[in-house]
């Protein structure tokens, strides 16, 4: 993994042109686009989006984009790296738990691909929901260092961060999710959507939000015929339909997070599917 003096250096040379750079970092919004405090990016900054009433119409659904009034979003940063010219680049865009198998998949494809996570995240939330996915997802398509990427396959998810089970707010995952999905297709590149994996806190309780969910993405994405990374079910045919503990889970009772076994079970599944296909 490259170091963070490594990137500014790399992205002194290489960032595109038509940009401005977020303080001395490696970092660089475009202009119109002002840099912002992102705590959890390595470089600490991410772009501010105007998003229009994106919130007001997300507000109450998922995480949110914050204040139902608010009309700009912090965007994190894209990947950390410039894309490779001798390895396939491949993107993974999904919330924390994507965090934690990327590393694994990065390690298990580097003879033949450069994996690299969108947004650059290490310790967050990482793409969060997917309101969070329709103001940001150009952000996470270029780098840091805003550079253009053909990106040769790209696996998405949205889902844990949006668990809200209204009738309103899985009709807005859906159309948020749509729109999402149409602009990764515009792109003309392979995809893969993987799904979200349990929560059972909920699902013990009869919440089935995270089901639904996988429901609503299998309809999105399967009318573009994108394959699907059933995450899920690796999950559950080790741990059960309904669970509480599982050797997996970071903590007991299980949660959103994997320990070191998950994590890397996680990652063997995946980067064996994104094999497949590259």
């Amino acid at each position: 993994m490259a170091t963070l003096a490594k990137m500014v250096a790399l992205a002194s040379v290489q960032a595109a042109p038509g940009n401005v750079q977020c303080g001395t970092t490696s970092s660089y919004c475009p202009i119109g686009m002002p840099c912002c405090a992102s705590s959890y990016s390595p470089s600490k900054y991410g772009c501010l989006v105007q998003t229009g009433d994106l919130s007001n119409v997300s507000f109450g659904c998922g995480d949110a984009l914050g204040p139902a009034n608010a009309t700009t979003v912090c965007c994190k940063m894209g990947p950390g790296l410039p894309p490779s010219s001798t390895l396939k680049n491949v993107l993974v865009i999904g919330d924390s738990v994507s965090i934690g198998y990327v590393g694994g998949v990065a390690n298990a494809l580097k003879t033949e691909a450069l994996v690299q996570h969108g947004p650059w995240d290490v310790s967050d939330g990482g793409a969060g929901d997917v309101a969070t996915g329709v103001a940001c997802l150009d952000r996470w398509l270029v780098t840091q260092a805003q550079q253009p990427v053909k990106w040769n396959l790209i696996t998405f998810n949205f889902g844990l961060h949006d668990l809200t089970n209204t009738s309103h707010c899985e009709s807005l995952y859906r159309e948020q999710l749509v729109n999402v999905t149409s602009r990764l297709v515009a792109l003309n590149t392979k995809l893969m959507y993987v799904t979200t994996t349990p929560f059972m806190p909920l699902r013990t309780l009869g919440n089935t939000v995270v089901e639904d969910m996988n429901s609503i993405a299998r309809d999105v994405v399967g009318a573009h015929n994108i394959p699907i990374i059933d995450l899920y079910s690796l999950v559950t045919a080790k741990c059960g339909a309904v669970y509480t503990n599982c050797s997996i889970c970071r903590i007991e009772p299980c949660s959103y997070h994997y320990n070191a076994e998950g994590m890397a079970m996680q990652a063997e599944f995946i980067a064996q599917a994104i094999g497949g296909v590259l």
